[in-house]
C-alpha cells in the first residue's frame, strides 16, 4: 500500500506487507478457563505493492501467551527439516490474499500476545525491487536489539479459543509503517512490527491463495485431504459435491480418486464458518505443470491485448520430498472471446475492450483455453481484488482524483494521467475512509453524507497547510454504471517534505514540537507547523533515531525512542527530522490540529 510514496518521496514507506494488518480473532472480550483442547488456524495476508516483486523471509517459530496461565504456547508452526523452502513466505506473492501457515489443536482458552520469530539474518530473505534488482543481504540492515528475530504483540481482546472449537489467528507484518522499511545511504533498514484488526463478519469472503504442494493423505469417506505446502505446515482441505477437479496432465475433468499419496496439487479454497477449508477447486498432477495451468498473482503490466502477471511457479526434485518455488512473469494473451469477471461473481465483460479498467497492482486469476499452447491466451480472468493509489489532488462531496507527474503512469498507456474515482453507493459496499492504522468505520445510507464530508473536510485541511495527501483506494464494480467506484480509501499519514528540522523543541507541558519545513509544490515557500506527538492514546507517536557514522559508515537505527526520552531527544539539535502526520478534527469547533504518526530523528557523528 502507498507503494508510490517512496518513489515519489525518496523514502521507504513500501506497502510490502500486509495492510489491511488483520488478525483474526474472537470479538468477544470475555476470558475462558483452560479446560479441555481446540483448534487454531494461524493465517497470513498482504497487501499489493508496487515496489517490490519479491520480499521472502522466513520463519521459525509461532507461540501464544495464555491470558490466565501466564505460559506461551510454542511450537505452533511445524517446520520440515529436509526441506529447505520450510518456513519461507514470500509477503508480495500474499497480497490480497490469505494464507494458512499452520492447524494447531491447542489447550482451550484465552491468549492476550502472540509472539513470530523470523530468521533475522539478511542472508535468509529475497529483496528484490520492482526493476528486478536484488538488494544484496549486505545492505539489509535488520533492527533487532535482541538478535532473536522476535516479534510481540498484545491482543486486545484476547483471542478465544473454545473447547473442540476453532479460532483463526491472521497476522500482518507492518512493513506499512513509516518505521518499518527505511531506505537511507544505500541501506534498506527493516523493523518488523505487527498490527492487528477483528475478524470480518463472513469468514467464507476470505480469499485464500491457492496452495501448491502435494498430497499427503486422502480419505474418500469423508471427502477430506491433507497436502504438505512447500512452506508452512500441513493444510487440511474438505471437497464435496460441488468441488471441481482437473487432472493437468490430461487436461481433462477428475475426480477425488485422483488424489493419491504425492501427487502434486494446487487447491483454491475458501475458509467455512466452523474454521475448516472448503476446496473449491482443485487441480492435480505433475508438479511443475501446476502453476502454468492456472496462472495467478499481480498483474504488474497491461497492453493492448495482453497482462503480464507475477506469478508463483514451481520445479520439482528428484527426490519428490519437496520442490522449489519462484516467481516469474507470465504474459497472458487477451482475445475477444476473454470473459471478466470480479471476485467471482460481478460481471466485466469480455475481450480486450475490458483491459482498459484493469490497472497494475490488481491481483488476478486466469484460466487458460490450452495451458500447453504457446501464447498462453486467457479462457477467463477474475480480478480478485482491485485498487489505486497516489496523490489526491481534487475532492468534492461526489469524487475524488489522483493526477499529477507524482500519480503515475495510466494503465493502459505509458503517459502521465488522472484518474477520478466517484464514491461508491452499492449496498453492502458504500464508501468509507480511515487512516491507515485505524480500525475499519461502519457507514449506512444514514451516515455516509457524513462520511463523506468528514472525508472531503479532512483532505481540504492537508492541502490548505501544503500537504499531500497520499491514499489507498479499494475499488468495487458497480454494475449499474459499468465502471470502477471508491469502496475504501485508506489515508496514509501525511509526510511533511524534506528538509525538515524542529524549530521548537518538544516538552512534556507543550506534548508538540514546530517543525520549520516547505510547501510540496513550491520548495521555495517555507511552512511553519505545530506537530502534536501522542504518547497514549490510539495514533499513538512512534519516535525513532538514525544514527549515521561517516567514518565507520555504520547506521544504526533505533525505534522506538520511548516518550520519557523525547524532551532530550527531539530538540533543534537534530540535524533534521522526518515526520509523518494527520489532521484531527475537533468535534465541537470543527478546527483542525495536526499530530505526529512518526517522528524519525538523524545524526551524524564522525570518529
Amino acid at each position: 500500500m502507498f507503494g508510490k510514496l517512496r518513489k515519489t518521496t525518496g523514502w521507504g514507506l513500501a506497502w510490502l506487507a500486509l495492510a489491511g494488518l488483520a488478525l483474526f480473532m474472537s470479538c468477544s472480550a470475555s476470558v475462558t478457563v483452560p479446560g479441555g483442547m481446540g483448534s487454531l488456524n494461524v493465517l497470513v495476508t498482504d497487501s499489493p505493492s508496487d515496489d517490490w516483486q519479491e520480499f521472502t523471509v522466513t520463519l521459525t517459530a509461532v507461540a501464544l501467551h495464555n491470558l490466565v496461565t501466564k505460559q506461551w504456547t510454542d511450537n505452533l508452526l511445524v517446520l520440515d527439516p529436509n526441506n529447505p523452502n520450510s518456513g519461507k513466505l514470500n509477503l508480495v506473492d500474499l497480497a490480497g490474499v490469505a494464507t494458512i501457515l499452520s492447524h494447531s489443536t491447542i489447550p482451550a482458552g484465552s491468549y492476550d500476545r502472540v509472539k513470530i520469530t523470523i530468521n533475522p539474518d539478511p542472508t535468509t530473505m529475497t529483496l528484490i525491487d520492482d526493476s528486478g534488482t536484488s538488494v544484496p543481504p549486505a545492505n539489509i540492515v535488520i533492527a533487532d536489539p535482541s538478535g532473536k528475530g522476535e516479534i510481540k504483540l498484545d491482543l486486545s481482546p484476547p483471542v478465544t479459543v473454545d473447547t473442540n472449537g476453532v479460532a483463526n489467528l491472521q497476522v500482518d507484518f507492518d512493513l506499512a509503517h513509516p518505521m518499518s522499511i527505511i531506505l537511507q545511504n544505500g541501506k534498506v533498514v527493516v523493523n518488523l512490527l505487527l498490527r492487528h484488526k477483528a475478524v470480518p463478519r463472513n469468514l467464507f469472503d476470505l480469499q485464500f491463495a491457492r496452495t501448491l504442494g502435494a498430497v499427503k493423505s486422502a480419505d474418500a469417506a469423508t471427502t477430506s485431504f491433507v497436502v504438505t505446502p512447500d512452506a508452512g505446515s500441513d493444510v487440511t482441505f474438505v471437497a464435496d459435491s460441488a468441488t471441481a477437479y482437473i487432472d493437468v496432465d490430461t487436461n481433462a475433468p477428475g475426480g477425488f480418486a485422483g488424489l493419491t499419496a504425492g501427487t502434486g496439487v494446487l487447491v483454491a479454497s475458501n475458509m467455512k464458518a466452523d474454521g475448516t477449508l472448503y476446496a473449491r477447486q482443485i487441480w492435480y498432477g505433475t508438479m511443475d505443470k501446476l502453476p502454468q495451468f492456472t496462472p495467478e498473482g499481480l498483474v504488474r503490466r497491461v497492453g493492448y491485448n495482453w497482462i503480464k502477471v507475477l506469478n508463483k511457479n514451481a520445479t520439482e526434485t528428484v527426490s519428490r520430498q519437496y520442490f522449489n518455488c519462484h516467481w516469474d512473469n507470465d504474459v497472458i494473451t487477451v482475445n475477444a472471446e476473454t470473459v471478466w469477471t470480479f471476485q467471482g461473481t460481478v460481471p466485466l465483460g469480455t475481450g480486450t475492450s475490458v483491459l482498459h479498467n484493469i490497472r497494475r497492482g490488481f491481483r488476478v486469476q486466469v484460466t487458460l483455453v490450452d495451458p500447453d499452447a504457446w501464447p498462453r491466451v486467457a479462457k477467463t480472468i477474475d480480478v480478485q481484488s482491485a485498487h489505486d493509489e497516489g496523490v489526491i489532488r481534487a475532492v468534492t462531496t461526489t469524487d475524488l482524483t489522483f493526477f499529477g507527474d507524482d500519480y503515475g503512469r495510466c494503465w493502459y498507456t505509458e503517459g502521465y494521467c488522472s484518474h477520478r474515482w466517484q464514491y461508491s453507493a452499492v449496498a453492502d459496499h458504500l464508501f468509507k475512509w480511515w487512516f491507515y492504522g485505524q480500525a475499519t468505520p461502519t457507514v449506512t445510507a444514514d451516515t455516509e453524507a457524513q462520511m463523506v464530508q468528514d472525508f472531503a473536510d479532512t483532505i481540504t485541511q492537508a492541502q490548505s497547510s501544503h500537504l499531500r495527501v497520499f491514499a489507498r483506494v479499494e475499488l468495487y464494480w458497480d454494475a449499474s454504471l459499468n465502471k470502477w467506484v471508491a469502496e475504501n480509501v485508506i489515508l496514509a499519514p501525511e509526510k511533511l517534505p524534506d528538509p525538515a528540522h524542529i524549530m521548537v523543541g518538544y516538552t512534556t507541558a507543550s506534548g508538540s514540537i514546530v517543525v520549520g519545513t516547505f510547501d510540496w509544490d513550491d520548495p521555495t515557500a517555507p511552512t511553519v507547523l505545530t506537530v502534536d506527538l501522542d504518547s497514549s492514546s490510539d495514533l499513538q507517536t512512534i519516535v525513532g533515531s538514525l544514527l549515521w557514522n561517516s567514518t565507520t559508515r555504520i547506521l544504526t537505527f533505533k525505534a522506538p525512542v520511548l516518550p520519557a526520552d523525547w524532551e532530550a531527544y527531539l530538540t533543534p539539535a537534530l540535524l533534521g527530522v522526518r515526520i509523518w502526520v494527520r489532521p484531527v478534527k475537533n468535534p465541537t469547533d470543527g478546527t483542525f490540529s495536526w499530530t505526529a504518526y512518526a517522528v524519525l530523528g538523524f545524526q551524524v557523528i564522525t570518529n
